[in-house]
């Protein structure tokens, strides 16, 4: 388990404090934007730094050149202590870098505020800061002046309140926030269509504000409808946005954005765009940094600018009028610049655009792809060794059917080992599978819709010593198993290694089940050999699991696309413990997009003989 001090948030604010430092120092601009590309790389990661310099991959990560990786190898060898890094920071206060956070107060504005009024304390600086506000002494200061002075006082009190709020969501309870907001939005006569913008968009596992935009088609609207005196369509929508039934707050208010803060003091923004350049502010508000960064460096070098209106042409001219190419889809900005379409997921600065300028974007997996999940439990009292599910296998059954599943495989817990003998153990195994045939023979026979063909597994646990908690004479009435850590996570990654492996080599075991063993903002994953794990796996026939359950989305998709660049096979299954659960596949498949998966790498989209052909054959 990594410490705090150690954490991407962590490294990444340190990585930020540099570049501040730095530009506060006057140094050379290319180091700065170096190491606040570093630091957007880092706070973007589904895995831990400090993890994966463990593994001696640091220079792997984008963004990450050769001094900055010295220096976090020093930085992590030395306990947190970094030479190079402290004598870059050396000489600003540490309130200056926290004084940054509060929106619109820039890194020389800070510095200015904390010397002057010598606010060196960063428990207190923004505390010290709003009284000095209430005061008037701070539009007394040079540059600043009475209406700055105001506008840092209500930034201070935003910066409070944001603050005390948690500062990250699971993406699952994001979405449901921004389905609630655009459902309420489209009531409005002027919204015909509401995307979902950001970290969001690109599907990242955990996500901070909700930004959402809304298309305004301009030609539909005329002055006599609208007149001076009256709410323009941007202003209407805006003002219908800021009535929203769960909002706490306004934040922020003006004709085309606006931003509130909503119960469980979630922040979200709104922005307006007419029609004509909606495509473009769609591609620069959906980011990543890194991405837009790099995709601004390849326009320029095609005699562009870009930003959230468009492209305009670069000229020498100063008195010539420079022309903006907008553009209505994101499809069409990418076009022009002669790139493939990048899809939001993998938009994280990692070489997709190279790839796109060679129109090699892979075809990212879909939901529809999915034809089965092999991951569920349902109510059948096993005595399992953890929670039961909600629901009858004929319940699972309607659902998978549902949803248009061409299969289904069903696995609870194993049962538990306190109390149950070997004997006790394998004949519950063994009357269960007897209960799941003697149901769907029965249905078979009564209904003329019949079931889907369906796989007997089981999770079993995988025990400290490699072990797993199942006899092998209950092995005998399973199709498959899913192995899986639910228990002494704190072991070194040595041991742990060892002990996976020794679990993936029981008979029948065809998924590691959320190899992890994350669960996300409670705990972190575990140590694991993972060049050793995707090598045993691939060389053994066997899938690892993306599991698909909100509180995990396990494995995290760098694991994901690191696995699949070493050809190894993906399951995307939900973990459900109730029918309700079976949506969560859209979240699966989400990760499975950001680690750059197609169709073919994942076997439950694999058409009904050769998933059994693997499910069943021994390696």
């Amino acid at each position: 388990m990594i410490t705090e001090q150690f954490s991407n948030k962590q490294v990444a604010q340190l990585l930020h404090n540099i570049a501040t430092a730095q530009l506060l120092k006057g140094h050379n601009r290319f180091r700065i934007i170096a190491y606040e590309k570093a630091a957007d790389a880092i706070e973007s990661l589904s895995r831990e730094i400090y993890d994966i310099w463990k593994e001696g991959k640091l220079m792997r990560v984008s963004g990450i050149g050769a001094n900055i990786g010295q220096g976090l190898d020093e930085y992590f060898r030395n306990d947190g202590q970094s030479k190079h890094f402290d004598s870059i920071i050396e000489g600003i206060p540490s309130s200056v870098f926290l004084l940054m956070h509060v929106p619109g107060i820039g890194p020389k504005k800070a510095f200015k505020l904390v010397i002057h009024f010598k606010l060196v304390d960063e428990k207190t600086v923004i505390e010290d800061l709003k009284k000095i506000a209430k005061q008037g002494r701070i539009a007394e200061l040079e540059g600043f002046g009475e209406k700055s002075e105001r506008d840092i006082f209500q930034a201070l009190e935003i910066f409070e309140r944001k603050d005390k709020r948690e500062e990250r969501i699971p993406l699952a309870e994001a979405t449901q926030i921004a389905d609630e907001i655009t459902k309420y939005m489209l009531k409005h006569e002027l919204v015909k269509h509401v995307d979902v913008l950001g970290s969001l968009r690109r599907n990242v596992s955990t996500i901070g504000d909700i930004d959402i935009a809304i298309c305004v088609y301009e030609s539909t609207y005329s002055k006599r409808d609208y007149p001076e005196n009256r709410d323009n369509p941007y202003e209407r929508i805006v003002n219908h946005f800021l009535k929203y039934p769960g909002k706490r707050s306004i934040e922020a208010a003006g004709r085309a954005k606006a931003s509130i803060l909503a119960t469980g003091n979630i922040r979200i923004d709104l922005r307006v765009q007419p029609k004509a350049s909606y495509g473009s502010m769609l591609q620069y508000f959906t980011g990543s940094k890194a991405h837009n960064i790099q995709l601004r460096e390849y326009a320029l070098r095609k005699g562009y600018t870009l930003n959230e209106h468009g492209l305009s042409q670069i000229t020498n001219n100063k008195s010539q009028d420079t022309k903006r190419n907008q553009f209505e889809n994101e499809e069409d900005l990418y076009s022009f610049l002669g790139l493939q379409y990048i899809p939001p997921e993998i938009r994280e600065g990692s070489g997709e655009i190279e790839l796109a300028r060679k129109k090699k974007i892979p075809s990212l997996i879909t939901l529809s792809d999915i034809k089965g999940d092999f991951h569920m439990h349902s109510d059948y009292d096993l005595q399992p060794s953890h929670d039961r599910g909600k629901n009858t296998y004929e319940e699972m059954m309607q659902k998978a059917q549902e949803l248009g599943y061409a299969y289904i495989g069903f696995s609870e817990h194993n049962p538990k080992q306190k109390g149950l003998s070997d004997e006790d153990i394998i004949t519950i195994m063994k009357k269960r599978k007897e209960h799941i045939d003697k149901l769907f023979t029965s249905i078979e026979s009564n209904s003329t819709m019949g079931h889907l063909p369906y796989f007997i597994g089981c999770e079993v646990d995988i025990l400290p010593s490699g072990d797993i908690a199942l006899p092998s004479g209950a092995i005998t009435y399973v199709d498959y198993l899913i192995v899986s850590l639910h228990s002494s996570f704190r072991m070194n990654r040595e041991a742990m290694t060892k002990r996976v492996l020794k679990a993936l080599s029981q008979p029948k075991v065809k998924i590691f089940g959320h190899p992890t063993a994350r669960m996300l903002g409670k705990r972190d994953g575990v140590a694991l050999d993972w060049d050793q794990i995707f090598s045993y796996v691939l060389e053994h026939n066997q899938a690892l699991e993306i599991n698909s359950g909100p509180p995990r989305l396990d494995l995290p998709d760098i694991l994901v696309r690191e696995g699949n660049e070493q050809g190894v096979k993906f399951i995307v299954n939900t973990d459900a413990h109730a029918v309700a659960h079976m949506n969560w596949m859209k979240y699966g498949v989400s990760v499975a997009r950001r680690g750059w998966l197609e169709k073919s790498d994942v076997v439950n989209t694999w058409s009904l003989p050769k998933l059994k052909k693997w499910l069943l054959d021994k390696p």
